[in-house]
């Protein structure tokens, strides 16, 4: 299917056969400049200028695929498109008309694109069950071109996830420890129950956990209370859930908590390591004994440190349990190195990336931006498609770059955006 995209990227780049053209109501067209193309509302491209039968005309450029979509987007009513000097389509099914009653002239660029160029482009655009240049995206780049455009994808993706962050202090009045408690349970959710996560973080002020956080058992009353799991009338109590059930009353009461009973914890094809119990009670360890070491955690820029500082076990509870009340086989229950490198990832390089961009410590940035090239490659669905396709994948700098990719450019279809499909459309035949 072809794109208005591309009609816009041939009339930009001029990929015709010929320099003399004809319109639609046989003038003689030349084009002497295509005009700067705009992204803003408006006509597509501003100050463009053209030659019809001799005469030069200095205006603006809209494009289309067909003309009558001038009509289905009410350009006729709108009088910021009577400076259209030229219509730009690939077909041609009806004149068109500014909102004064003066035809517009009318170039079907189908019939002068350079053969190779649409060739490319129908292949391109086929429609894929995956990605649209699945077929051509092994010989697409060269290793240099490659490695330029994923450093590209890496920062376009840990900007992005700024974004979140940036939102975020603003909404905590600047609270960066806030922040990072937000983020780090959303990580520890995974994505099954990262947003509940999220959500119980953010509401639960983290000067209470600083407070009340001298036990372990506290910590882990106010986490497992806030996410629902406490139920005074529950039948199936033990010793310990009785004991977390009474801390969380009176801390409910002592600061009016309200559980976030609005986004259920998810057990449902969750392996067991995985349960959001499990994952509360590693939260509230990790808390527990990294509360006073934060400022390390924006400030370090060595792995094997940061590394550390994200390890979090269970208390000796939850080595024999995977929800209340229930034994199973003793087991440490410590983190992975694999999710401990997704929590730096996800989470405190983004977040150490806007605090060095808030001081601007620029030396800093491009050492964060390094330190995702010394973690391991991640492995999922989008990584190992394009590993498939002979794009290589050292490190999580690359699978992070990928990722970007394919979420933000082959999704929706942002080729002509793309360096791969650029390169594809300007490969010499």
């Amino acid at each position: 299917m072809m794109k208005e995209a591309f009609v816009q990227y041939v009339w930009e780049k001029q990929l015709f056969v010929t320099l003399t053209m004809h319109t639609e109501q046989k003038h003689t067209l030349s084009v002497i400049h295509t005009g700067q193309w705009s992204t803003l509302a408006g006509p597509d491209f501003f100050y463009a200028q053209i030659l019809l039968d001799g005469q030069r005309w200095a205006g603006n450029v809209e494009v289309h695929l067909q003309s009558s979509d001038w009509y289905r987007h009410h350009h006729e009513r709108d009088s910021r498109y009577d400076n259209v000097i030229l219509h730009v389509v690939w077909e041609y099914d009806t004149p068109v008309y500014n909102s004064r009653g003066s035809e517009i002239p009318t170039l079907v660029v189908a019939k002068y694109v350079q053969t190779g160029v649409m060739q490319r482009a129908e292949e391109l655009f086929a429609p894929k069950s995956t990605i649209n240049c699945q077929r051509l995206l092994k010989n697409a780049l060269t290793p240099v071109y490659w490695h330029k455009w994923k450093e590209t994808l890496y920062v376009e993706r840990l900007q992005d996830k700024t974004l979140q962050i940036e939102q975020l202090l603003q909404e905590t009045t600047f609270n960066w420890n806030q922040v990072l408690l937000c983020l780090v349970a959303k990580s520890f959710g995974l994505n099954m129950n990262g947003d509940a996560f999220f959500d119980l973080a953010k509401a639960l002020p983290i000067q209470l956990l600083f407070k009340e956080g001298d036990e372990l058992i506290n910590i882990e009353a106010l986490f497992f209370g806030m996410a629902g799991f406490l139920n005074e009338n529950n039948d199936r109590i033990d010793r310990y859930y009785e004991e977390l059930v009474k801390r969380w009353k009176f801390y409910q009461h002592k600061y009016q908590l309200l559980p976030r009973n609005d986004k259920a914890m998810h057990f449902f094809k969750l392996r067991p390591a995985n349960f959001p119990t499990i994952r509360l009670a590693q939260l509230s360890s990790w808390f527990f004994y990294q509360k006073h070491n934060f400022y390390q955690l924006w400030e370090s820029r060595d792995q094997s440190t940061l590394l550390k500082l994200v390890d979090a076990t269970v208390s000796p509870y939850w080595e024999t349990h995977y929800t209340f009340d229930k034994q199973s086989k003793p087991h440490k229950k410590r983190l992975t190195l694999a999710f401990k490198e997704l929590v730096l990832l996800n989470t405190i390089i983004p977040l150490q990336y806007v605090w060095a961009s808030y001081k601007n410590a620029v030396d800093d940035v491009e050492k964060i931006i390094e330190m995702s090239s010394f973690l391991q490659a991640e492995s999922n669905a989008i990584t190992d498609l394009f590993k498939r396709e002979g794009v290589e994948i050292q490190n999580a700098n690359d699978s992070q770059a990928i990722i970007q990719l394919k979420k933000k450019y082959c999704d929706l279809n942002r080729c002509l955006s793309c360096a791969i499909g650029m390169a594809i459309l300007n490969k010499k035949n």
